[in-house]
Protein backbone atom coordinates (compact mmCIF):
# COMPACT_ATOMS: atom_id res chain seq x y z
CA UNK A 1 0.00 0.00 0.00
CA UNK A 2 1.56 3.55 -1.09
CA UNK A 3 2.09 5.99 1.42
CA UNK A 4 -1.71 8.24 2.14
CA UNK A 5 -1.34 11.55 3.68
CA UNK A 6 -3.95 13.14 5.59
CA UNK A 7 -4.77 16.49 7.30
CA UNK A 8 -6.41 17.07 9.70
CA UNK A 9 -6.88 20.96 11.07
CA UNK A 10 -4.14 23.11 11.63
CA UNK A 11 -2.79 26.38 12.63
CA UNK A 12 -0.46 27.07 8.94
CA UNK A 13 0.87 25.36 5.51
CA UNK A 14 1.64 21.82 6.06
CA UNK A 15 4.92 22.36 4.66
CA UNK A 16 6.16 24.44 7.57
CA UNK A 17 6.97 21.03 9.37
CA UNK A 18 10.39 21.67 7.45
CA UNK A 19 13.49 23.96 8.31
CA UNK A 20 12.44 26.98 10.47
CA UNK A 21 8.96 26.80 8.91
CA UNK A 22 7.09 28.75 6.50
CA UNK A 23 9.41 32.25 6.03
CA UNK A 24 6.66 35.10 6.11
CA UNK A 25 9.22 37.99 6.24
CA UNK A 26 9.54 37.57 2.25
CA UNK A 27 9.58 40.92 0.23
CA UNK A 28 9.22 43.06 3.13
CA UNK A 29 11.49 45.99 3.07
CA UNK A 30 12.49 48.68 5.97
CA UNK A 31 10.64 52.10 3.94
CA UNK A 32 7.75 53.75 6.00
CA UNK A 33 5.60 55.71 3.22
CA UNK A 34 3.71 57.46 6.30
CA UNK A 35 4.58 61.14 4.88
CA UNK A 36 3.98 63.72 8.03
CA UNK A 37 1.47 61.65 9.87
CA UNK A 38 1.28 59.49 12.72
CA UNK A 39 -1.05 56.31 12.45
CA UNK A 40 -1.71 53.22 14.24
CA UNK A 41 -2.10 49.99 12.19
CA UNK A 42 -3.68 46.59 13.45
CA UNK A 43 -4.05 43.79 10.66
CA UNK A 44 -5.97 40.47 11.40
CA UNK A 45 -4.90 37.47 9.23
CA UNK A 46 -6.75 34.55 8.93
CA UNK A 47 -5.63 31.25 6.57
CA UNK A 48 -7.44 28.73 4.89
CA UNK A 49 -5.56 25.72 3.48
CA UNK A 50 -6.51 22.99 1.06
CA UNK A 51 -4.01 20.19 0.15
CA UNK A 52 -4.38 18.00 -2.50
CA UNK A 53 -2.30 15.30 -3.90
CA UNK A 54 -3.60 14.71 -7.69
CA UNK A 55 -7.46 14.96 -7.53
CA UNK A 56 -7.54 13.70 -3.93
CA UNK A 57 -8.92 16.49 -2.00
CA UNK A 58 -7.21 16.23 1.74
CA UNK A 59 -8.31 19.04 4.19
CA UNK A 60 -9.04 22.82 5.33
CA UNK A 61 -6.91 24.73 7.54
CA UNK A 62 -7.10 28.19 9.62
CA UNK A 63 -4.74 30.45 11.34
CA UNK A 64 -5.11 34.25 12.89
CA UNK A 65 -1.78 35.54 13.63
CA UNK A 66 -2.48 39.50 14.97
CA UNK A 67 0.16 42.07 13.77
CA UNK A 68 0.23 45.66 15.57
CA UNK A 69 2.13 48.56 14.39
CA UNK A 70 2.84 52.52 15.40
CA UNK A 71 4.57 55.07 13.32
CA UNK A 72 5.10 58.61 13.97
CA UNK A 73 7.13 62.09 12.87
CA UNK A 74 9.68 62.55 15.80
CA UNK A 75 11.61 65.74 14.54
CA UNK A 76 13.52 67.13 11.09
CA UNK A 77 11.92 64.23 8.99
CA UNK A 78 12.77 61.58 11.23
CA UNK A 79 10.18 59.22 11.64
CA UNK A 80 10.18 56.32 14.14
CA UNK A 81 8.45 52.84 13.69
CA UNK A 82 7.72 50.32 16.28
CA UNK A 83 5.72 46.87 15.84
CA UNK A 84 5.88 43.35 15.93
CA UNK A 85 4.66 40.15 13.08
CA UNK A 86 5.36 36.41 12.74
CA UNK A 87 8.75 36.08 11.41
CA UNK A 88 8.29 32.05 10.94
CA UNK A 89 5.30 29.83 11.33
CA UNK A 90 6.23 26.37 12.51
CA UNK A 91 2.31 25.01 13.16
CA UNK A 92 0.93 21.70 11.58
CA UNK A 93 -0.92 18.70 12.16
CA UNK A 94 -0.92 15.84 9.53
CA UNK A 95 -1.38 12.26 9.51
CA UNK A 96 0.34 9.95 7.65
CA UNK A 97 -0.47 6.47 6.76
CA UNK A 98 2.35 3.47 4.77
CA UNK A 99 1.48 0.60 5.41
CA UNK A 100 1.01 -0.84 8.60
CA UNK A 101 2.51 1.92 10.26
CA UNK A 102 0.65 5.00 10.96
CA UNK A 103 2.01 8.65 11.96
CA UNK A 104 -0.03 11.59 13.65
CA UNK A 105 2.63 14.61 13.89
CA UNK A 106 1.33 18.06 15.73
CA UNK A 107 3.21 21.24 15.79
CA UNK A 108 2.41 24.53 17.44
CA UNK A 109 4.19 28.11 17.59
CA UNK A 110 6.87 29.80 15.82
CA UNK A 111 9.11 32.81 15.91
CA UNK A 112 8.00 36.13 16.47
CA UNK A 113 9.72 39.69 15.60
CA UNK A 114 9.62 42.82 17.94
CA UNK A 115 11.46 45.63 15.21
CA UNK A 116 12.35 49.17 15.63
CA UNK A 117 12.45 51.20 12.62
CA UNK A 118 14.41 54.53 12.08
CA UNK A 119 14.09 56.71 8.95
CA UNK A 120 14.50 59.81 7.26
CA UNK A 121 12.08 61.06 4.42
CA UNK A 122 13.79 63.94 2.85
CA UNK A 123 12.58 65.69 -0.35
CA UNK A 124 13.43 63.16 -3.11
CA UNK A 125 13.34 60.06 -0.68
CA UNK A 126 14.22 58.07 2.27
CA UNK A 127 16.75 55.95 4.21
CA UNK A 128 15.80 53.89 6.83
CA UNK A 129 17.31 51.13 9.42
CA UNK A 130 15.25 48.81 11.30
CA UNK A 131 16.68 46.65 13.93
CA UNK A 132 14.42 43.43 15.39
CA UNK A 133 14.45 41.03 18.02
CA UNK A 134 13.36 37.33 17.44
CA UNK A 135 11.60 35.20 20.33
CA UNK A 136 9.26 32.32 20.25
CA UNK A 137 8.56 28.62 21.27
CA UNK A 138 7.41 25.85 19.25
CA UNK A 139 6.90 21.94 20.73
CA UNK A 140 6.04 19.03 18.37
CA UNK A 141 4.45 15.40 19.60
CA UNK A 142 5.32 12.49 16.89
CA UNK A 143 2.78 9.91 17.06
CA UNK A 144 3.81 5.93 15.78
CA UNK A 145 0.77 4.03 15.62
CA UNK A 146 1.74 0.28 14.58
CA UNK A 147 -1.28 -2.62 15.12
CA UNK A 148 -1.47 -2.11 18.90
CA UNK A 149 1.65 -0.40 19.51
CA UNK A 150 1.90 2.93 19.89
CA UNK A 151 4.95 5.57 20.59
CA UNK A 152 5.41 8.83 21.15
CA UNK A 153 8.09 11.18 20.86
CA UNK A 154 7.94 15.16 22.21
CA UNK A 155 10.57 17.98 21.47
CA UNK A 156 9.89 21.65 22.81
CA UNK A 157 12.15 24.05 21.41
CA UNK A 158 13.11 27.88 22.33
CA UNK A 159 14.33 30.44 19.98
CA UNK A 160 15.84 33.68 20.53
CA UNK A 161 17.95 36.04 18.06
CA UNK A 162 18.29 39.33 16.03
CA UNK A 163 18.15 40.28 12.40
CA UNK A 164 19.11 43.92 11.09
CA UNK A 165 18.30 45.41 7.85
CA UNK A 166 19.02 49.51 6.02
CA UNK A 167 17.50 51.20 2.81
CA UNK A 168 17.60 54.06 0.57
CA UNK A 169 14.56 54.89 -2.11
CA UNK A 170 15.52 57.81 -4.04
CA UNK A 171 12.15 58.71 -5.89
CA UNK A 172 10.62 55.61 -7.68
CA UNK A 173 13.94 53.26 -6.83
CA UNK A 174 14.85 51.90 -4.17
CA UNK A 175 17.03 49.24 -2.46
CA UNK A 176 17.35 47.45 0.77
CA UNK A 177 19.48 44.91 2.78
CA UNK A 178 18.89 42.52 5.60
CA UNK A 179 22.09 40.98 7.36
CA UNK A 180 23.59 40.47 10.97
CA UNK A 181 20.92 37.52 11.80
CA UNK A 182 21.08 34.89 13.84
CA UNK A 183 18.77 32.64 15.83
CA UNK A 184 19.40 30.03 19.00
CA UNK A 185 17.47 27.43 19.23
CA UNK A 186 17.49 25.99 22.16
CA UNK A 187 16.23 22.12 22.39
CA UNK A 188 16.58 19.80 25.23
CA UNK A 189 19.35 21.53 27.09
CA UNK A 190 21.41 21.88 23.93
CA UNK A 191 21.68 25.08 21.89
CA UNK A 192 21.94 25.69 18.08
CA UNK A 193 22.58 28.87 16.84
CA UNK A 194 21.25 29.18 13.08
CA UNK A 195 22.78 31.80 10.72
CA UNK A 196 20.15 33.65 8.41
CA UNK A 197 20.85 34.53 5.63
CA UNK A 198 21.30 37.89 4.20
CA UNK A 199 18.69 39.84 1.64
CA UNK A 200 18.94 41.55 -1.49
CA UNK A 201 15.81 43.60 -2.44
CA UNK A 202 15.44 46.07 -5.01
CA UNK A 203 12.55 47.93 -6.12
CA UNK A 204 11.07 50.36 -8.61
CA UNK A 205 7.79 51.99 -8.14
CA UNK A 206 6.85 54.36 -10.90
CA UNK A 207 3.76 56.23 -11.48
CA UNK A 208 2.24 54.73 -14.75
CA UNK A 209 -1.53 55.56 -16.35
CA UNK A 210 -2.26 57.22 -13.22
CA UNK A 211 -1.40 54.86 -10.71
CA UNK A 212 1.57 53.53 -8.84
CA UNK A 213 3.54 50.36 -10.16
CA UNK A 214 6.02 48.11 -8.27
CA UNK A 215 8.33 45.35 -9.05
CA UNK A 216 10.58 44.18 -6.11
CA UNK A 217 13.37 41.38 -7.04
CA UNK A 218 14.50 39.73 -4.23
CA UNK A 219 17.28 37.34 -3.13
CA UNK A 220 18.29 35.52 -0.42
CA UNK A 221 21.56 33.87 0.36
CA UNK A 222 22.10 31.62 2.94
CA UNK A 223 25.31 30.42 4.44
CA UNK A 224 27.41 27.47 2.88
CA UNK A 225 26.98 26.08 6.39
CA UNK A 226 23.02 25.79 6.03
CA UNK A 227 23.69 22.93 2.89
CA UNK A 228 19.62 21.76 3.22
CA UNK A 229 18.98 25.49 2.51
CA UNK A 230 18.65 26.89 -1.27
CA UNK A 231 18.63 30.87 -2.18
CA UNK A 232 16.26 31.89 -4.18
CA UNK A 233 14.86 34.59 -6.48
CA UNK A 234 11.63 35.97 -6.18
CA UNK A 235 10.06 38.99 -7.58
CA UNK A 236 6.74 41.08 -7.00
CA UNK A 237 5.19 42.93 -9.52
CA UNK A 238 2.04 45.28 -8.93
CA UNK A 239 -0.58 47.89 -9.69
CA UNK A 240 -2.76 50.39 -7.63
CA UNK A 241 -4.67 53.47 -8.86
CA UNK A 242 -6.98 55.18 -6.64
CA UNK A 243 -8.66 52.70 -3.78
CA UNK A 244 -7.69 49.46 -5.93
CA UNK A 245 -4.46 47.54 -6.27
CA UNK A 246 -3.41 43.96 -7.50
CA UNK A 247 -0.28 42.12 -7.53
CA UNK A 248 1.56 38.76 -8.47
CA UNK A 249 4.38 37.50 -6.09
CA UNK A 250 6.53 34.22 -7.03
CA UNK A 251 7.69 33.07 -4.57
CA UNK A 252 10.02 29.69 -4.28
CA UNK A 253 10.80 28.68 -0.77
CA UNK A 254 14.22 28.32 1.42
CA UNK A 255 13.04 24.90 1.75
CA UNK A 256 13.68 22.80 -1.72
CA UNK A 257 11.00 21.83 -4.28
CA UNK A 258 8.91 23.79 -2.67
CA UNK A 259 7.27 26.90 -5.35
CA UNK A 260 4.37 29.25 -3.97
CA UNK A 261 2.43 31.84 -6.70
CA UNK A 262 0.02 34.38 -4.82
CA UNK A 263 -2.13 37.06 -6.25
CA UNK A 264 -3.46 39.52 -4.20
CA UNK A 265 -6.22 41.85 -4.31
CA UNK A 266 -7.22 45.04 -2.45
CA UNK A 267 -8.78 47.64 -1.60
CA UNK A 268 -8.77 50.82 0.99
CA UNK A 269 -11.82 52.21 2.33
CA UNK A 270 -11.74 55.32 4.13
CA UNK A 271 -13.24 55.86 7.16
CA UNK A 272 -14.44 59.93 8.23
CA UNK A 273 -12.46 61.55 10.99
CA UNK A 274 -10.57 58.03 11.50
CA UNK A 275 -8.27 56.97 8.78
CA UNK A 276 -8.92 53.61 6.54
CA UNK A 277 -9.61 50.42 6.07
CA UNK A 278 -7.57 48.21 4.14
CA UNK A 279 -8.72 44.72 2.66
CA UNK A 280 -6.29 42.16 0.69
CA UNK A 281 -8.15 38.94 -0.76
CA UNK A 282 -4.89 37.28 -1.32
CA UNK A 283 -4.88 32.99 -3.21
CA UNK A 284 -1.62 31.28 -3.26
CA UNK A 285 -0.87 27.71 -4.94
CA UNK A 286 2.35 25.88 -3.22
CA UNK A 287 3.85 23.45 -4.99
CA UNK A 288 6.15 20.22 -4.41
CA UNK A 289 6.26 17.79 -6.38
CA UNK A 290 2.88 15.95 -6.56
CA UNK A 291 1.85 17.82 -3.24
CA UNK A 292 0.13 20.85 -3.98
CA UNK A 293 -1.68 23.81 -1.31
CA UNK A 294 -3.95 26.04 -2.36
CA UNK A 295 -4.24 28.53 0.44
CA UNK A 296 -6.64 31.28 0.89
CA UNK A 297 -5.32 34.64 2.55
CA UNK A 298 -7.66 37.52 3.61
CA UNK A 299 -6.26 40.24 5.67
CA UNK A 300 -7.82 43.03 6.90
CA UNK A 301 -5.71 45.99 8.20
CA UNK A 302 -7.32 49.07 10.14
CA UNK A 303 -5.07 52.18 9.69
CA UNK A 304 -5.85 54.90 12.30
CA UNK A 305 -4.46 58.50 11.26
CA UNK A 306 -6.81 61.10 11.30
CA UNK A 307 -6.87 61.64 15.19
CA UNK A 308 -3.14 62.30 14.76
CA UNK A 309 -3.64 65.01 12.20
CA UNK A 310 -3.18 68.56 13.97
CA UNK A 311 -6.30 70.66 13.57
CA UNK A 312 -6.68 74.00 12.80
CA UNK A 313 -9.32 76.66 13.97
Amino acid sequence: MSGILLITVINASVFSISGLGEDLSVFRVPFTHIGTRAHVEFTLKPEFNILNKGSDLRSLFWTNPFNFSLAAPVTKGFIIDIGNCERFNQSFDLYFEDGSLNMHLVGEGGIEEVYATLSNNFQIGEIAFRGSYLFGNSSEVWNYYIGNYTLVDSFLYEYQGKVFSGGLRIKFISISYECFGDIIMEKQETDTTIELPCRLSIGLSPEIFDGKTEFLFEQSFWSEVNNDYRSPYRFKVGFAKERYGVSYMFNPWYLKDIVEHRIVLSYNMPIQRLGFITLNLGCALRNKGELREFTILPEIKLTIQEIFARRRK
